[in-house]
């Protein structure tokens, strides 16, 4: 039973690492996912696997019919699952990204409703890595066109949008230095750099500024300030456009709008629809910078006209983060005529996407609710958890190792998970105390989700710090196809949109742990912190 179950996991680790070139294997291709379709053929490597349909994760797409053994504990062979003793592929993953929503691939041939993305990549100069810094200077600020008009009202419980991108931008943070030795504990959230363990619940804004300086200079880099740039915004009919202006260039946003409601639901990319009754805002991030497979960046990518200097400075997060920012500025400009309300803003996205989700919201307080679902590494997981979850499962998962580094700064990937003074318990607790609900699928054993449901639940102590505990919510319901959430998950989003978009009195109560046996959900043994009671 022992020699069978080895060869299970094996044969399960081997369908996510064959998807580590392309975020699982089920971002690209024309295919998505299917009820018999699913993850890489045979167990191997990209280019004979895929999801079925004409997609695939790799350039030649995957076979049909039998192409893929979907998610099953029989196909795949071990010894094939990373190089090094971190384990994992580098530098290859991602996903392409010139397809996604509003008629651009998003829905059609596999697209949403069927699971998976529809994108398709286009070729171009390759990017080389650099420095975590440079760029336009200067935090906080919104220019008199650029800023949200609204003001912030609450979302329920002490969770409320705000008025302005970054309330905290008046702190002046500054980075931690790398640890000078392993720290293999996720980092305590409610110590400042200074060692001061923060008390009262207005320290927090200034302590999520630290969180943020960390994450710029170590993983994505410097998310530019509203201030360098003009936002002017347009409508015609239902289609928006927001043109967005720097002493650099020039660039454009179009967003196809449709629904009615006065709540804005902002779906990144081609992610399933999971929220009805508002106002629905699609996000193309091509239209920002490309994604593609082989964490290639493009210098003529859009984003790189208005801030050339920060080429090979910053990872795609920090651009598509900006993008979406600008695309709040820009419906804040036109929200009298769209009817909607500006503190109740929703973001959404899937897999990839699904970081996009955490960064854009975990950078933007004016998002009153965040959805992330099936984020994987770099998304919700800690990087440290998911390095010892592959050490002691031998299941290689998403790390620090072996992500996208055109998501994330090239450099991000020469660093060591175990000297960085932060860790992503503390991206996902910068929402606090605005609304978060995290999804996951275990199915798909790349994603991390043991590391994932550690890294929340330790990101849930700063909910509870501010008395917020009902405002973040997790739901790990697994057993179906990447990025086509089940009616639990469905209903579970629902909760949340019912309470922090329509005005809804009912706190939310999600709680689903990931099914998955093998896991080790002790997340206590992960800290060697306590929660305050913040005043």
């Amino acid at each position: 039973m022992l020699t069978k179950r080895l060869l299970t996991l094996a044969a399960i680790s081997m369908l996510s690492f064959s998807c580590a070139q392309s975020e699982s294997g089920i971002d690209n291709g024309t295919g998505g996912d299917t009820a018999s379709g699913g993850g890489n053929g045979s167990g191997g490597a990209t280019s004979s696997g895929g999801n079925k349909g004409s997609g695939g994760s790799s350039a030649t797409g995957g076979s049909t019919g039998n192409g893929g053994t979907g998610v099953t504990s029989t196909g795949g062979t071990t010894g094939q699952g990373g190089s090094s003793a971190k384990g994992g592929a580098t530098g290859s993953g991602g996903t392409s990204s010139t397809g996604g929503a509003t008629g651009t691939g998003g829905t059609g041939a596999g697209g949403t409703g069927t699971g998976g993305h529809v994108t398709t990549g286009t070729g171009g100069a390759t990017g080389s890595g650099g420095a975590a810094t440079g760029g336009s200077p200067g935090t906080g600020g919104a220019t008199g066109s650029g800023g949200a008009t609204a003001t912030g009202g609450t979302t329920g419980q002490g969770g409320s949008s705000g008025a302005v991108e970054n309330s905290g931008s008046s702190c002046n943070p500054t980075a931690a230095a790398l640890l000078s030795a392993d720290n293999k504990k996720m980092p305590n959230p409610f110590a400042m750099h200074n060692g001061t363990v923060i008390s009262s619940k207005s320290q927090w804004e200034c302590r999520r500024n630290e969180v943020k300086a960390d994450l710029e200079k170590y993983e994505i880099g410097p998310k530019q300030d509203p201030s360098t740039a003009t936002v002017k915004a347009t409508l015609s009919g239902k289609n928006l456009t927001v043109a967005i202006t720097t002493s650099s260039g020039s660039m454009n946003l179009t967003s196809a709008i449709t629904g009615s409601g006065s709540c804005v639901y902002i779906v990144l990319d081609s992610a399933t629809s999971m929220v009805s009754g508002c106002t629905t805002v699609p996000f193309t991030s091509s239209q920002v910078v490309k994604s593609e497979q082989d964490s290639t960046q493009y210098q003529s990518d859009p984003f790189y006209k208005v801030y050339p200097s920060l080429w090979g400075k910053i990872g795609n997060y920090s651009a598509w983060a900006w993008g979406v920012s600008r695309l709040i500025d820009g419906l804040a400009q036109v929200a009298s005529q769209l009817n909607i309300d500006m503190t109740k803003i929703a973001v959404h996205g899937c897999s990839y996407a699904g970081k996009m989700s955490l960064f854009s919201g975990a950078l933007d307080e004016r998002v009153a609710l965040t959805i992330v679902e099936e984020s994987g590494g770099g998304g919700i997981n800690s990087w440290r958890m998911s390095q010892e979850y592959t050490d002691r499962s031998g299941v290689q998962v998403e790390k620090i190792d072996n992500t996208n580094y055109g998501w994330f700064m090239p450099s991000m990937q020469k660093l060591d998970e175990y000297k960085l003074p932060h860790d992503h318990h503390e991206l996902v607790a910068m929402i606090a105390p605005r609304a978060v609900i995290i999804l996951g699928n275990d199915t798909y054993q790349w994603l991390g989700d043991e590391s994932g449901y550690k890294s929340t639940m330790a990101a849930l102590q700063v909910f509870t710090a501010l008395g917020v505990p009902s405002n973040i919510g997790y739901d790990f319901t697994s057993n179906h196809n990447h990025c086509a959430p089940p009616t639990t998950q469905m209903n579970s989003v629902t909760a949340y949109a019912n309470k922090f978009l329509k005005g809804g009195t009912t706190n939310p109560s999600v709680a689903i742990k990931p099914p998955d046996t093998s896991f080790d959900l002790n997340w206590q043994a992960a800290i060697d912190w306590t929660t305050p009671t913040l005043q």
